[in-house]
């Protein structure tokens, strides 16, 4: 399906491609870990990374977009339902993540893995084909909300 954006386009063209580093990086780590837990290999190697990805990439993406996008988002027509809803799956991402812990059964610990890989593949999907549209069609400045996005928290240490 072919995506109409209104404006902000070299903006958009940024979010989706980063979208897609942090998919592709998901699905790899997750791909290791079931691939060694299938195998019975040691997977605590794998598990570590995957755990360290999320929390290091994927959940502050996440805390990232709920300071910045999903406020914009929200005052838009129909948005508030659609961030309820990434909001939501947000939450769903971290609670998943909490499950990969270390010693976690090989079998539980990959089948989280692939949820959590299901769901950010579909998580980002909206983002970039609902979200997004709705954003630049309500004429939302990307630029800034990108640059407020990558603006330390207050309170967080560098």
């Amino acid at each position: 399906m072919a995506i109409t954006y209104d404006g902000g386009t070299e903006q958009v063209g940024q979010i989706v491609h980063h979208h897609a580093v942090l998919r592709r990086g998901l699905e790899r780590r997750a791909g290791a870990l079931c691939e060694a837990a299938e195998n019975s290999a040691p997977f605590e190697r794998q598990l570590r990374s995957l755990r360290e990805y999320l929390a290091g990439e994927i959940l502050p993406h996440a805390q990232a977009e709920e300071r910045t996008l999903y406020p914009a988002a929200a005052t838009r027509a129909r948005g508030s339902e659609l961030v309820r809803t990434l909001t939501a799956e947000h939450r769903d991402l971290a609670d998943l993540a909490g499950r990969l812990q270390p010693g976690a059964d090989r079998t539980e610990a990959a089948t989280v893995a692939e949820w959590i890989a299901t769901l950010f593949a579909a998580h980002v999907a909206k983002e970039n084909d609902l979200l997004l549209p709705a954003l630049t069609g309500a004429g939302a400045d990307l630029a800034a909300l990108l640059a407020d996005m990558h603006q330390p928290r207050a309170g967080a240490q560098a």
